[in-house]
């Protein structure tokens, strides 16, 4: 995309492609744009097309130019939107972009329906519901005046266009979808998401009876839904019921929590590790994605999961290793080693081929969704910094869901006998993410850094498998540590990755500084992540105490912490009290201080601050009850 001149607002747009079972698509998504872009001075833009291939994770993000912007001619522009995903039909259509709701997701505004190419789902900035109770009327042909009242809007069927509001007798806009901005649906503000529940009866009758008594109810049955799902029982507190169109974090949804931990019981596989890069004679490579293939290569159906932004280093030996770059400060060499990778497999053995750092390259091996060890486990690496192949034998040739988490360990491909098969594999219980520090992030207390402590085990207990340790040590609401503090990580850290929960503990590293720094820190951040991640469920959890007795400045920052969480309607988990609060603020339990005088020997380790391995097990526990207390039945 050109270099925007100064005052021209732009707009991010991601989106992510996946298959019904959760494995991502490949392919390319491609915004066109008239020729010239005319603004009111004598500047003029010219605009092609840009193209964006999608990662393995089958997502891309864009930047493109706002509709809103006040001195462009004309104010209505769009772009045209071409989907070439691998194994699916092309498809075309428009999208406008208003900068009020920058990122936007262009699942919320493509078209629900692909033969319907022509309408779009644009997005706009809140406003008032329907004057007559949430109505969209609709019918055949351009509304007049005489239909519907102020604050209604006219769907045409037969156009498949959308006007309005109306305002004092007239509909707004020429119809089309790109030329307006609609601000709110049925009390749906945000991105706006039309089905049939959102069309009234028409009002003008040539629809048939059965189409327009199907959609009369089905209007009927969603404004029902949405006047009963009040604040009272909304977990997401102020947020409207139909913003959370993804996953409902339910009680009696999550998994067994003895099974979810649980040690895997079959066979135990035989595993040997070995400094080369030669696989067995005959073995086929199957390589990470952006990794080169040569003869008999092929590039891996691999689930990547925890992090995102694979890339391979630009020298040798690391142009045949990947890593994540979606930790800050999200470079290849960044230091982010904590991801994890699944596939299914029904090769008897397989090699792993890896590139050994140091004692810190780390793995832990799962089989069909039980872990083979409960800590990570040595690679057995010999020297830094060369090729090492990792072998697994299982001891018999059956399909197995393999999934390997990781600890500072570049990847470099799977190699399986030429009988046996790789397959892709989806992930379950949508994208877990914490935003923290080094009680997340891990350190010398424990084992295997940010796969080691609390948070994975947090996240198998509450049934989510791509799970996000998106923490730095030393960091921050105010605290930059030596890296940066958590407004300045956040979109490149969390709002790029568009995770479906997120839990966000710091405070701590901030306990000693000013506590109207902390409260104005945390009630942007907040803001920013309500505004932003519209459909995240979000858990804040307070200033950590590691032990009994915290100073003055620790049960302040946890209060402070407390505050900013209920104005920003987000519920609150207390490490100092142990009390839990909904998104309103309201006490729901008290589950007592976290560490006490009588644990905190087993659970604090030498440095007086970070948790044990132990404490790691313990604290998984503790968040993953005190969340279960606050989700829905």
């Amino acid at each position: 995309m050109p270099t925007m001149p100064a005052g021209i607002t732009t707009v991010t747009v991601t989106g992510r492609y996946v298959h019904p079972d959760g494995s991502p698509f490949t392919g390319k998504v491609t915004f066109a744009a008239p020729s010239l872009l005319q603004l009111s001075g004598a500047d003029t833009i010219a605009v092609g097309s840009s193209t964006f291939t999608l990662d393995e994770n089958g997502m891309f993000t864009a930047v493109l130019v706002a509709t809103d912007n006040a001195d462009m001619q004309p104010t209505g522009w769009a772009y045209q939107v071409t989907e070439q995903l691998t194994g699916v039909t092309a498809r075309t259509y428009w999208i406008a972009l208003p900068s009020t709701n920058s990122p936007i997701d262009l699942a919320d505004i493509a078209p629900a329906d692909p033969a319907r190419g022509d309408y779009v789902l644009v997005p706009g900035p809140a406003g008032p519901a329907g004057a007559d109770g949430n109505t969209i009327l609709s019918g055949h042909g351009v509304p007049t005046g005489t239909v519907g009242r102020d604050g209604d809007y006219w769907m045409d069927l037969d156009a498949w266009m959308l006007y309005g509001p109306k305002t004092s007798g007239a509909w707004s806009g020429t119809g089309l979808p790109i030329t307006d901005v609609i601000q709110s649906v049925n009390g749906q503000t945000g991105a706006v998401v039309l089905d049939a529940a959102d069309v009234g009866a028409d009002p003008a009758g040539a629809a048939s009876a059965a189409q327009s008594a199907a959609i009369s109810a089905a209007a009927t049955d969603a404004a029902n839904k949405v006047a009963a799902h009040t604040a009272a029982n909304d977990p997401h507190g102020d947020r409207a019921w139909a913003a959370a169109r993804f996953l409902t974090w339910r009680r009696r949804d999550l998994p067994d929590p003895v099974l979810a931990d649980s040690l895997y019981t079959g066979t135990a596989p035989t595993i040997s590790t070995a400094q080369t890069t030669t696989p067995t004679s005959g073995y086929i490579k199957y390589a990470p994605p952006g990794v080169a293939l040569t003869s008999t290569d092929v590039t891996g159906s691999f689930t990547y999961a925890g992090a995102g932004g694979f890339q391979t280093g630009t020298v040798s030996p690391d142009t045949n290793y990947v890593l994540p770059t979606s930790k800050y400060p999200n470079t290849y060499a960044s230091g982010q080693g904590i991801w994890s990778l699944e596939f299914g497999t029904d090769a008897q053995i397989i090699q792993l081929r890896f590139k050994y750092i140091s004692a810190a390259t780390m793995y832990r091996l799962s089989i069909d969704g039980r872990k083979v060890t409960d800590l990570m486990q040595s690679s057995g690496g010999t020297t830094a910094g060369s090729g090492h192949m990792l072998t697994i034998d299982f001891g018999s040739a059956t399909p197995r869901r393999i999934r390997f988490d990781f600890a500072t360990m570049p990847f470099g491909g799977i190699y399986l006998p030429p009988t046996a098969t790789l397959w892709g594999v989806p992930l379950q219980g949508g994208r877990l993410m914490v935003l923290g520090d080094s009680i997340s992030d891990g350190s010398a207390q424990n084992t295997g850094a940010g796969a080691g402590t609390w948070f994975h085990r947090a996240a198998r207990l509450l049934g989510s498998t791509d799970a996000w340790e998106q923490g730095r040590g030393g960091t921050g609401y105010i605290t930059p540590g030596s890296y940066a503090t958590f407004g300045d990580r956040l979109n490149a850290d969390v709002i790029a990755w568009a995770p479906d929960r997120l839990v966000i503990w710091g405070g701590y590293n901030d306990n000693t500084g000013s506590q109207s720094a902390i409260s104005t820190a945390a009630s942007s951040l907040y803001s920013t992540v309500k505004t932003q991640l519209p459909n995240c469920q979000v858990y804040v959890i307070g200033c950590w105490s590691p032990t009994a007795t915290p100073a003055t400045s620790i049960q302040n920052t946890d209060a402070t912490l407390r505050t900013a969480a209920a104005a920003a309607g987000f519920p609150f988990i207390s490490p100092v009290t142990g009390s839990c609060y909904d998104a309103s603020g309201t006490l729901v339990t008290t589950h007592g201080p976290w560490i006490t005088s009588g644990n905190a020997a087993g659970y604090i380790g030498a440095d007086s601050v970070h948790p044990t391995d132990a404490g790691h097990v313990y604290l998984s526990r503790r968040i993953t009850q005190a969340i279960r207390a606050l989700m829905p039945a």
